[in-house]
């Protein structure tokens, strides 16, 4: 692997430390709900004329033509995923690209406009609501993401034979970018690492082997970053980046699953309190009451109700309410 070399002096004899160049690998993580700059007036999917895939996708396209590009992408994304994935690239030096519901493939320094449009069908903003009913994510996918973007991502990843494609990502948004993995050389290379929220992801055949290990440890008592399961993904990267990669970076997959299994060996999972069952009606209100005081932080939020009320809340369930929510305060 290409490395720079740093010197450091130590009294007077000069020690030199070889730094492996991650400069061409590339992170991919997704896109979050939570934007740090108001939506440009455009680029409201609740705005849009519901029609075919294309024609929905072809309306799309044009607000986004004529938005203007308020600040990069990777400072537009609030949220301790994308916090998590910044984090990790900047350990390293690695690229870091977005997946993004309304944009496709953005590189993290690209200065891109705030919109509101998800794949989550719990929103108002939700582009499956414009859609034809038979239209999948994947379908919508399809026509925000282009071929440019694929090949930017596969320019880097080829400019150097080790370079890797460290993919965090929620497991609606693996699905979603199935056929992109499998398109790009990394896979038949053994050049890719993946990381999401759920071990039981019905993956390909071609990319299952390099799922990597995290389990429901990394929220367990002895994990130095617990979080939730919309920050899992990102969280996995970081501690993969900065606990495994940067140790073995001439690693294959066998190698890095290993030193993941080895990592987590001692820690103990977390444990399960059996939290009130609330219905949707008192959920919205509780989400309401405590808005404010958690500025909207859905990660706040939910860990509110799981450690201080003791509600029983399925992640999605509870992404679906507060979205709910989010709408209800924007439209005041």
């Amino acid at each position: 692997m290409i490395s720079v070399i740093a010197v450091i002096k130590y009294g007077k004899l000069p020690y030199q430390l070889s730094w492996p160049d991650f400069s061409m690998t590339v992170i991919l993580t997704a896109c979050t709900m939570r934007k740090r700059f108001s939506p440009d007036v455009l680029l409201n999917a609740r705005a849009i004329t519901a029609g075919t895939t294309h024609s929905v996708g072809e309306d799309w396209r044009d607000r986004v033509r004529r938005a203007e590009p308020q600040v990069s992408a990777s400072d537009l994304y609030a949220g301790r995923s994308m916090a998590e994935a910044k984090t990790a690239a900047r350990a390293i030096g690695a690229k870091l690209t977005i997946a993004s519901a309304g944009l496709g493939l953005v590189p993290a320094e690209k200065k891109i406009p705030s919109y509101n449009l998800t794949v989550s069908p719990g929103s108002a903003d939700s582009i499956l609501r414009k859609l034809p009913p038979e239209a999948s994510a994947y379908d919508w996918w399809l026509e925000v993401f282009s071929s440019r973007q694929a090949e930017a991502v596969s320019e880097v990843l080829q400019g150097n034979s080790q370079a890797l494609l460290l993919v965090s990502l929620p497991h609606s948004y693996l699905l979603m970018l199935t056929p992109l993995l499998i398109s790009l050389s990394t896979a038949n290379a053994g050049r890719l690492r993946i990381m999401t929220a759920s071990a039981k992801v019905d993956l390909v055949p071609i990319l299952r082997p390099f799922l990597l290990p995290y389990d429901e440890r990394l929220d367990g008592p002895d994990s130095p970053i617990p979080g939730t399961i919309g920050d899992y993904a990102s969280r996995a990267l970081r501690h993969f980046v900065t606990n495994v990669l940067i140790n073995n970076p001439d690693g294959n997959i066998a190698d890095h699953t290993d030193a993941v299994r080895s990592r987590l060996l001692d820690w103990r999972f977390p444990e399960r309190k059996a939290g009130k069952r609330v219905s949707d009606q008192e959920v919205l209100k509780l989400l309401r009451d405590n808005w404010a005081m958690a500025n909207g932080r859905s990660t706040k939020l939910l860990r509110m109700f799981r450690d201080e009320m003791n509600i029983a809340c399925e992640q999605g369930r509870f992404a679906r309410l507060a979205a709910i929510v989010r709408n209800e305060v924007a439209g005041r």
